[in-house]
């Protein structure tokens, strides 16, 4: 493990110093290789819909390092190339996730996402036993997509903010906001923080683009951890994939854990 790339800051815990119970993940991908002692890269495919579309997944060979950067990339329709997806080689993306789990927290992502309407960038978190526990938070891009929108409406100034505890339609709930310009060449910093509740925190997800606060939800908030995972897929309900080859670039990953009471690991 690179420890030069993990920031390990010793902070107060309910009162304890607990250094390794309250590490602060941090990488900036200086290395010219994503270290696999903190991240996993993910190589198979999801959330297909057949009746509405089919894509192909995601592999490792689109995710990887270069000059300070994670880059993700994203083989739109329009592509020839050699990769090889699941099932086919147009619409495949790249995802890697946290092999640590975090619960509450603060999620930093300083990224240039994806400038095509027919890739979703996103970030989110992930833990799932069953449909009825299902806890997850996710910042996708394009949004401007949900009804009574469709996906031919999809637009990169816009975003969608999910949060859950499970799949029914009940256990979830999407905010579809704008955001303004995020492809106009600029990292830009996305986050989220997490409060699970407890010692006078309300449970709540907190929604920040730039530092600004975009977002409030106090439904549906999860409460245990999970893996934190960044990606580019083609699900169904974004705009159409009228490209060969695109990239979301990273410059760096941040999780402060909140250790809040009422963190389930």
């Amino acid at each position: 493990m690179n420890f030069k790339r993990i920031l390990i800051t010793t902070v107060t815990c309910f009162g304890f110093y607990l250094p390794a119970y309250c590490q602060v993940f941090y990488d900036d991908f200086k290395s010219s290789y994503i270290d696999s002692a903190i991240w996993y890269k993910h190589d198979t495919k999801w959330g297909e819909n057949p009746a509405k579309g089919t894509h192909g997944g995601v592999v490792a060979a689109n995710v990887y390092a270069r000059k300070g950067n994670l880059i993700i990339r994203a083989h739109g329709d329009m592509y020839k190339g050699n990769v090889q997806g699941h099932g086919q080689n147009t619409k495949v993306g790249g995802a890697m996730r946290t092999v640590k789990r975090y619960a509450s927290g603060s999620y930093e992502v300083r990224a240039k996402i994806c400038p095509q309407v027919g890739a979703l960038s996103a970030f989110w978190t992930f833990y799932y036993e069953n449909d009825s526990y299902n806890h997850e938070i996710d910042f996708e891009f394009p949004g401007h997509n949900q009804a009574p929108n469709k996906p031919d409406s999809s637009r990169l100034d816009w975003g969608l903010m999910t949060n859950w505890t499970g799949v029914a339609e009940t256990q979830y709930k999407t905010t579809d906001a704008y955001f303004g310009n995020q492809t106009d060449g600029e990292y830009h910093l996305y986050r989220f923080d997490l409060h699970t509740g407890g010692n006078g925190q309300k449970p709540r997800v907190e929604y920040y683009y730039d530092n600004k606060l975009l977002h409030t939800a106090y439904e549906h908030v999860p409460t245990h951890a999970a893996n934190f995972t960044i990606g580019i897929w083609f699900p169904n309900w974004i705009g159409k994939a009228n490209f060969d080859t695109d990239y979301m670039y990273v410059d760096w990953v941040k999780i402060t854990p909140f250790n809040e009471p009422n963190d389930v690991k």
